[in-house]
């Protein structure tokens, strides 16, 4: 198995972008969480998945907003959850957490996209997950250049990662 190289200059080009937000870290994993306990952000360089895309017709759809560069915004989503956290109650986040489980465990036992969509729409309708992303657009309709810059300087870090990892030519 070929060894991933770059990685800590990857995290720490996406680290620098969040740090503006309090952020203390950023780190690729799986997917794109806030983890509250430490004030850590992963993200995923996965592109186009089922959630993505469903995530993406959310913003639309629900907030009336065009994604131009998906990836900050989901970044910025997360910013939003550190943001609104002190928003929300306590029950609520708890409620928020439980459905979640129930959400993830539903979205493991099924490959229809129908149920699939309705699953991803239930859970970016939960109070907290609705809190993140308002706050998240919000900021991106105020400060477009920066978003704009904020999505130049991890490109080019993805660039290159990819090309320490032979990605692309």
């Amino acid at each position: 198995m070929a060894k991933v190289k770059g990685m800590k200059k990857l995290n720490k080009a996406v680290s620098a972008q969040l740090a503006p937000f309090g952020i203390s870290k950023a780190v690729c994993g799986d997917e794109f969480a806030y983890y509250f306990t430490d004030n850590k952000v992963t993200f995923s360089l996965v592109e186009g998945t089922f959630g993505d895309k469903c995530l993406t017709k959310f913003f639309a759809d629900r907030f009336k907003y065009d994604c131009e560069f998906p990836f900050v915004l989901f970044l910025l989503h997360e910013v939003g959850h550190q943001k609104a956290n002190d928003n929300i109650q306590e029950d609520i986040y708890e409620f928020c957490l439980e459905e979640k489980e129930r959400i993830e465990n539903e979205l493991n036992d099924t490959d229809d996209e129908k149920e699939m969509e309705k699953l991803h729409n239930q859970y970016f309708n939960l109070p907290d997950e609705i809190m993140a992303t308002q706050w998240a657009i919000n900021y991106a309709k105020r400060h477009p250049k920066k978003v704009r810059k904020m999505w130049k300087k991890c490109e080019k870090a993805f660039h290159k990662f990819y090309e320490k990892n032979e990605v692309w030519g």
